[in-house]
């Protein structure tokens, strides 16, 4: 591993970055890995294969822990959706938008839908990393160039998308800033899985989020275009609702729509520990990982299974062009796009107990 390490004037410290090689692409092209270190011993780690998050590392009671759900080697990421950037357009779309009216067809599955904007999408590109820091901590920069018609979206897409892990809190942060050149549309998110017990499933965890209203779907999965009450559904979390008893009845794949404003708690009662999510993105898709099955590793060698991690994925809302209603995607040389996510991890008492009796059979772990 070749480190840098860096800090900053007479507050000497642990604040480091560090680089190495994670793989090489079919095509000899290096994929370098960047490991951020915080003051407080928190570490996360993001490789330049769809700008990823690979790994988040929390120090708890004197140990190190990982909370991130992931293979640890490129192949895997290559095969399957992770902590990858995922765009052009996140979610799902009827197989063709309407820009400045024009029609432009896209990249669809069996059922007609086009998903994360069709395949190979961001997730699959090489962004190019630059690491730095400051006085309020370190971080990455990565950038890319998504060319026009890339699956099948108009204009030349720029981004920077800029990771910042914080000094002195567990706090990570994911900043993204892009301009088009042309009239065009682009949703973005981060596919990362998080088990905040760092092992088994994400059964005994908790979800509380500020979203009275979720997103309506059909048979294919597309929106219907309305924006129900929670209350009385399996999407109700403006109270903290435990994960097990929606796990088993199938796990969730679903939109919820955020109060401007408001955040998403998620929190595992085996260990205490707590991520608190604020983004300015109006959806977050909840995802409980139900394809997980074993054919991939973790980073010390274990099979992901289903239900092993949780996604919180926060995005625009799905087939958005075909619905005035729903907050705007678009993007242009006079509307720029801007996502930002931040995840906020603490620890409070640990709930000895207090669901190991809703934990699904270890035979399905």
């Amino acid at each position: 591993m070749t480190a840098i390490l860096l800090s900053h004037g007479r507050e000497a410290t642990a604040q480091a970055v560090s680089r190495d090689v994670f793989g090489t692409l079919p095509d000899g092209r290096a994929v370098e890995r960047f490991r951020l270190t915080n003051a407080r011993g928190t570490s996360a780690a993001l490789i330049e294969y769809g700008a990823s998050i690979t790994s988040i590392r929390l120090k708890d009671r004197g140990r190190s822990i990982e909370v991130v759900v992931g293979p640890n080697d490129l192949t895997a990421f290559t095969k399957r959706r992770f902590g990858q950037i995922v765009g052009r357009y996140a979610g799902r779309l009827r197989g063709e938008v309407l820009i400045e009216g024009f029609r432009y067809p896209l990249a669809t599955n069996a059922a007609g839908v086009t998903v994360h904007g069709g395949d190979p999408g961001l997730d699959r590109e090489l962004w190019r990393g630059t690491p730095f820091f400051n006085a309020k901590g370190s971080g990455v920069t990565f950038k890319l160039v998504s060319p026009s018609g890339k699956q099948g979206f108009p204009g030349i897409l720029s981004l920077e998308a800029q990771y910042f892990l914080a000094r002195n809190s567990d706090t990570l942060t994911l900043d993204i800033r892009g301009s088009a050149d042309r009239p065009t549309i682009a949703s973005l998110t981060n596919h990362v899985f998080f088990n905040l017990a760092g092992v088994g499933t994400v059964a005994c965890h908790v979800l509380e989020a500020d979203a009275s209203r979720y997103v309506q779907i059909d048979h294919r999965k597309l929106p219907t275009g309305a924006l129900q009450p929670v209350r009385d559904t399996r999407f109700d979390f403006t109270m903290p609702r435990l994960l097990a008893p929606l796990l088993r009845t199938g796990g969730l794949d679903d939109m919820i729509v955020l109060e401007p404003g408001g955040a998403v708690h998620l929190h595992d009662r085996r260990s205490g520990r707590t991520l608190r999510m604020t983004t300015n993105q109006p959806g977050v898709q909840v995802f409980t990982g139900n394809g997980f099955d074993g054919s991939i590793l973790d980073g010390r060698g274990r099979p992901i299974m289903r239900h092993a991690g949780v996604a919180v994925e926060a995005m625009g809302l799905p087939d958005s062009p075909w619905f005035p209603h729903f907050p705007s995607t678009a993007v242009s040389p006079f509307r720029p796009l801007h996502w930002r996510t931040e995840w906020a991890f603490s620890t409070a008492r640990r709930q000895r107990g207090s669901c190991s009796d809703q934990t699904p059979h270890p035979s399905k772990m």
